[in-house]
């Protein structure tokens, strides 16, 4: 079941569901699909930009609307999880969709022919120019045969004038093209602050999620994170996450009514 969102139409799409997600919804969704999870980083991407300041509330109100957009397409609000004291975190797939209709190299393949013609048409002003407007007093010898004819110097800065006039539109088509390619470039190449999770075991009441570079299994996980009082016990939803000097598992608990996870964080620290 493929998710698709649409940044220029907001419209975030499943099958045959479709939603339009508001400004704020929209710019959460692009910097979680981003890699973006620690929650101020997410307030400095929706709001910080347009020099705003904003309360946990607002915050906590986007993450809903987000929430039930999801819910209206048929995705579970699970999708969108929360991280205690830390952010957000995406637990499926959506694809970024383009509604741009002209497509690069259609635009430079008529930039091309547009230069052909513009050449066409001052190679004929210039066979104008030679045969009556050649001034009485130029001294200018006749050009031979084999090299073509000669242009004086004010029709050829004439006809300078006549092609940058002409190739300025197409140029101009390529650059508004262009723009959103490199925009979109220079969003999705900053380096995220986690990587994608991968599962790496599922039980009979429990699930354990892990970072893609991550190689260690369910059991060197727990033998990593023990020496907690009470022991550590793999529930409902779990996420490992090693970096240089520290080691966090957060356990979450889903309730049986509706609401937020119930987290623990495990934190290590030290040497590995």
């Amino acid at each position: 079941m493929e998710v698709c969102y649409d940044p220029e139409r907001m419209t975030l799409s499943c099958a045959q569901s479709s939603t339009t997600l508001g400004s704020n919804e929209g710019d959460m969704l692009l910097a979680l699909l981003e890699g973006i999870t620690e929650k101020e980083t997410l307030i400095s991407r929706v709001w910080g930009g347009r020099g705003l300041v904003v309360s946990d509330s607002s915050y906590y109100k986007t993450v809903h609307a987000l929430r039930s957009s999801f819910v209206e397409i048929g995705l579970s609000r699970d999708s969108l999880k929360t991280l205690p004291k830390r952010g957000l975190v995406l637990l499926c797939d959506i694809a970024l969709v383009s509604t741009e209709n002209v497509p690069v190299r259609k635009v430079a393949a008529q930039l091309a022919r547009e230069q052909d013609r513009v050449e066409e048409l001052t190679a004929g002003d210039g066979r104008a120019v030679d045969d009556h407007s050649k001034p009485a007093h130029s001294h200018a010898p006749l050009a031979e045969p084999n090299k073509g004819l000669m242009i004086d110097p004010p029709a050829s800065h004439g006809g300078v004038i006549r092609r940058n006039s002409q190739l300025l539109l197409p140029v101009l088509v390529v650059l508004g093209a262009l723009l959103p390619l490199i925009y979109a470039y220079l969003i999705f190449h900053q380096p995220p602050d986690l990587e994608a999770w991968k599962r790496v075991w599922k039980g009979e009441h429990a699930t354990l999620y892990a970072e893609i570079s991550e190689n260690r299994l369910k059991d060197e996980v727990l033998k990593a994170m023990s020496g907690f009082e009470p022991p550590l016990l793999l529930k409902d939803t779990n996420y490992y996450v090693r970096k240089p000097l520290s080691q966090l598992l957060v356990s979450c608990v889903k309730p049986e009514s509706h609401g937020e996870a119930l987290c623990v964080n495990y934190l290590r620290v030290g040497k590995q």
